[in-house]
């Protein structure tokens, strides 16, 4: 064999050897070891999927209790649109029934108007929870009437789109309520917050003991609107109560008072 052939198969040898051998060394290699599971790394792990849990619910709560609050006013808008569509039917079918018959309750009553807010409502007669879902509701304990003598009372919800602003009226300012033929204007006088307990608040009369000589046997001898919510916003624990006194009655033959004419259907087309 030639020298030549001689390295060429000891090259040849060698480099089988070197790659034998690196195939043996790095053919089979070693498994990484497993962390160690510690009681703290158990503790950081159920404080953050707790932690998540909680502020998942939370966000889910902040987006409900966000509908609750200015959501509904879309439903109680739409709401209040089919009642006013029906409320001059409902005028119209009173005049026709006569005084004596019995209003239904959650049928169109009245409606109100608070023009200092911008605001006005149709209201509707009773006081369950279906009754004012989305409307005020006219108190029927004891009897009264737009304009009549006594307390015409009315509850609302203290949502956005009804009684949310209701604070902010004050001494002075006007009230009007309207049925199917008179505007009545009463003027805000008092307000007050009491506890859902104290039911004098809509009584015929509520100030009798104050005011000497108003009240008589044949009845109360003044005229009082009162509107009721609960205080504070978002909560119920008491009620907001703001009472006005009739001041003007202006037959709808003369027009709308000049406090709610900006109001009128045909200054907002």
């Amino acid at each position: 064999m030639s020298t030549t052939e001689r390295q060429f198969h000891e090259g040849s040898r060698s480099e089988d050897g070197r790659s034998r051998g690196r195939r043996a060394s790095g053919g089979r290699r070693r498994r990484a070891p497993k962390p160690r599971i510690t009681p703290g790394d158990v503790v950081r792990g159920t404080v953050r999927f707790f932690g998540e849990i909680m502020l998942t619910a939370g966000l889910v709560m902040l987006f409900y209790a966000a509908y609750e609050v200015y959501g509904s006013q879309w439903e109680t808008d739409r709401e209040q649109q089919d009642l006013a569509q029906g409320l001059e039917e409902a005028w119209a079918a009173t005049e026709e029934a006569g005084p004596e018959s019995e209003p239904l309750p959650g049928s169109a009553d009245s409606r109100l108007y608070l023009p200092s807010l911008d605001l006005d409502w149709v209201v509707v007669n009773g006081t369950t929870p279906d009754d004012i879902r989305y409307s005020p509701g006219h108190y029927t304990e004891y009897p009264s009437t737009p304009g009549g003598e006594g307390n015409y009372a009315v509850a609302a919800h203290r949502t956005p789109g009804l009684f949310w602003d209701l604070d902010l009226l004050e001494n002075g300012d006007v009230m009007v309520l309207e049925d199917g033929e008179n505007f009545y204007t009463y003027e805000v006088f008092r307000e007050e917050t009491v506890l859902p307990t104290d039911v004098w608040v809509i009584e015929p009369d509520p100030f009798a003991e104050e005011t000497e000589g108003a009240e008589t046997e044949e009845g109360p001898g003044r005229s009082l609107l009162t509107l009721t919510t609960c205080a504070p916003k978002l909560n119920n624990t008491h009620r907001l109560i703001v009472w006005g006194e009739l001041v003007e009655t202006t037959p709808k033959s003369e027009g709308m008072p000049d406090s709610i004419a900006h109001m009128a259907p045909a200054a907002d087309e």
